[in-house]
């Protein structure tokens, strides 16, 4: 015994080197990557003095997410060239992962300066501006008269693209209202979902959302239901200013289910592109 506890570390004095529990030993033993040295007949385990050099690779290799069995081919294959490319695999997803980060960053702050934007934004009053060009991504739902399941099932299909990515996507869904839809009057006919995104390059069946003059309005209680409302000013609007339409219609959720319960604080912003007549 004094040759054993000169010559090997018990499995507690093992598992105390690392400030480990002995369950993680015997986890590490049950998937063949450390096996003590020596088992006596009572299935006392003992490690050897130089398996805590083995173990410190481990250790660290398990820290980089490397798993188990390349950490066990590794042990029984040490090389430095092999080790070379385990940094350098692990240096790599490392900055794929810092560029998520930075890029979540930034789509963080944007959201941030929308939330600022909201709480000051002026409702109900009618605006002329040019907007630049931007992209986005959209659904059909073009479907009155299936149930709010279905509808729901719908939004659960355009938002897994981007609930399904380790992006945070800095813009809310919206709605496109086409155009010969809100000239007859049809308001609720609603004929997609689309979300704005930053980088079209990342996506499929990307569309375009034309630079231009639009006319628009924040619009209060901003529920699909009260949309009527505000396009009916807007349509008022154009026929005062000797204006036309001249496409679809992009109702942009600025306030939603996101930042209130009370649907009746819902905010939306109405764009209808138009030209001079």
């Amino acid at each position: 015994m004094n040759k054993l506890s000169e010559t090997y570390f018990t499995i507690g004095e093992f598992a105390s080197l690392f400030k480990l529990s002995k369950q993680t030993l015997f986890y590490y033993e049950r998937n063949n990557i450390l096996k003590p040295s020596y088992i006596d007949e009572n299935g006392y385990r003992y490690y050897s003095l130089e398996q805590y050099f083995i173990f410190d690779i481990i250790i660290n290799m398990r820290k980089l997410g490397i798993p188990l069995k390349e950490i066990a081919d590794y042990i029984q294959n040490r090389d430095v060239n092999a080790l070379q490319l385990f940094y350098k695999r692990k240096q790599t997803e490392y900055q794929v992962q810092i560029d998520i980060m930075q890029r979540n960053i930034t789509n963080l702050q944007t959201k941030i300066n929308r939330l600022e934007k909201i709480k000051n934004v002026t409702t109900d009053k009618i605006t002329l501006e040019e907007q630049a060009e931007e992209y986005y991504i959209a659904t059909p739902f073009s479907v009155p008269k299936i149930s709010i399941k279905e509808k729901i099932k719908l939004v659960a299909k355009h938002n897994y693209p981007f609930a399904s990515s380790e992006l945070l996507n800095e813009y809310l869904m919206g709605y496109i209202l086409p155009k010969d839809a809100l000239q007859q009057g049809k308001f609720l006919a609603i004929s997609h979902l689309y979300t704005r995104i930053s980088h079209p390059d990342e996506y499929t069946d990307v569309q375009i959302k034309k630079a231009g003059l639009y006319a628009s309005i924040y619009t209060p209680n901003g529920f699909h239901t009260q949309y009527k409302y505000s396009l009916k000013k807007l349509l008022a609007f154009i026929e005062r200013n000797a204006l036309t339409i001249i496409g679809d219609v992009y109702i942009e959720q600025l306030r939603n289910y996101w930042s209130t319960a009370d649907y009746t604080k819902y905010i939306v912003k109405i764009m209808i592109p138009v030209d001079y007549l």
